[in-house]
């Protein structure tokens, strides 16, 4: 008979078909949620919830690496910030003193090992990454306002500063081309650093060392000489215990002065182009030696004596007494030695060598450069100089770099402060 039958295959598709329906339905109605305020909140939670789980799934599978990299990052902050301390304390002790004069030179590395030490902090983890950053931040604090007030200040004042020059700092050590005698005593030598060049403008260098000690700064020199400067650097009888030479060591570098004016141009300079230098006490016999040539009032056996063309005073002793009344690391009794005495004991010593006695209109054109944060000779001391100075109508550059002490600029070439004392004066002394 016939009829219509579904057979077991019939029925077997059209619970596919059922199915198939079913499971589009699900989708559109899903999709449609999917596509809802709520279903984008929804599926948005989840997927930052997996890559959350994935990110720290991945990030414990190291977890010593985070330590490690936390670690070596508080190992280089910490140093730093003790040094920084250090540097900006008093300097009543050695640490201090010598922390505060390496400023200059320290400054642009250690703001580079900081900052990445900073880096490393944030790579850490839990409390071992906030300590590393704390201490890296604060570890900035002297590099950034060193560099920064250092460069701004030279710039003003019409030099220039490389940072990147100051991360590759290198040794002051050279040699001069030449040495010969300007007198018969055997400190009476000269040290001749010669230019490429003939017919060179010069420059007659007074060394500091606090009277007592002959320091050096032979870089500079060098510096001086590649740039077109014949420079002449004198020696004088150092002082000792018992031994003042107050009124010895001027008189040599009168001697020596007089003798480079008549020798310049057999050495390859020009007699009507002479400066003169000096840093510390070489600055204060500089200054005094000028001055005294340009009023006529100081004389010399050594030959016919006139003012140079100009003045570079590096951090200068221009007053003594002021330098025996500091107590730190033994500079008071350097100017004791020197005057064999306090200034109450010879008050008319100390008032011979204090740079103000020589001042008069006559006196040609200075620049005076000093760290504030001097600890050898007193900036109050240099700032009333340079006012009686400009009183007196004498053209005076006074430069003072607040983070910076004594002799910032023999430490190294290519630091910070070596680049204030070249810069600022090549400009200087090429402008007068």
């Amino acid at each position: 008979m016939a009829g219509s039958c579904v057979g077991l295959d019939d029925v077997s598709t059209l619970a596919d078909v059922s199915m198939i329906r079913s499971y589009r339905s699900a989708v559109r109605n899903r999709f449609a949620w999917i596509q809802s305020d709520e279903g984008i909140i929804t599926e948005s939670l989840r997927i930052r919830e997996y890559r959350r789980r994935v990110a720290g799934t991945k990030s414990s599978r190291h977890p010593w690496l985070h330590t490690v990299v936390g670690i070596v990052g508080l190992g280089l902050a910490l140093p730093v910030l003790m040094w920084s301390v250090a540097a900006i304390l008093p300097s009543h002790n050695a640490f201090t003193f010598i922390s505060s004069v390496l400023v200059g030179l320290l400054a642009v590395p250690a703001l580079i090992i900081t900052t990445v030490a900073l880096i490393l902090g944030l790579l850490g983890r839990g409390a071992l990454r906030m300590v590393t950053v704390v201490t890296s931040v604060m570890a900035l604090i002297v590099p950034i306002t060193t560099t920064a007030t250092t460069t701004w200040i030279t710039d003003r004042a019409g030099g220039s500063i490389n940072v990147l020059s100051a991360t590759a700092v290198s040794s002051m050590s050279d040699h001069p081309d030449k040495t010969v005698r300007y007198g018969s005593d055997a400190d009476e030598t000269a040290q001749i650093y010669r230019p490429t060049s003939r017919h060179a403008r010069v420059l007659v260098d007074i060394h500091g060392g606090g009277w007592n000690t002959d320091a050096s700064m032979p870089a500079t020199l060098r510096w001086f000489a590649n740039r077109g400067w014949l420079v002449i650097r004198p020696s004088y009888t150092l002082a000792t215990q018992g031994h003042p030479t107050w009124n010895i060591a001027p008189k040599q570098v009168a001697c020596a002065w007089a003798w480079s004016l008549s020798h310049v141009k057999e050495l390859g300079g020009d007699p009507s182009q002479v400066s003169i230098m000096g840093d510390s006490a070489g600055g204060g016999m500089a200054i005094n030696l000028a001055y005294g040539a340009a009023s006529g009032k100081l004389t010399s056996s050594c030959g016919p004596m006139r003012a140079p063309k100009s003045v570079l005073a590096l951090y200068p002793t221009v007053d003594v007494g002021a330098v025996e009344s500091v107590t730190t690391l033994g500079a008071g009794n350097a100017a004791k030695m020197y005057l064999g005495g306090t200034p109450k004991q010879f008050p008319d010593r100390y008032r011979t060598v204090n740079s103000s006695t020589w001042i008069t209109p006559q006196a040609p054109p200075t620049m005076v450069i000093q760290g504030k944060h001097d600890t050898f000779v007193p900036p109050s001391s240099v700032r009333q100089f340079v006012d009686h100075a400009r009183q007196a109508e004498v053209e005076v550059d006074h430069v003072q770099l607040p983070m910076l002490n004594h002799a910032f600029g023999s430490q190294a070439r290519n630091s910070l402060g070596f680049q204030v004392i070249t810069s600022l004066g090549q400009r200087f002394l090429t402008d007068h």
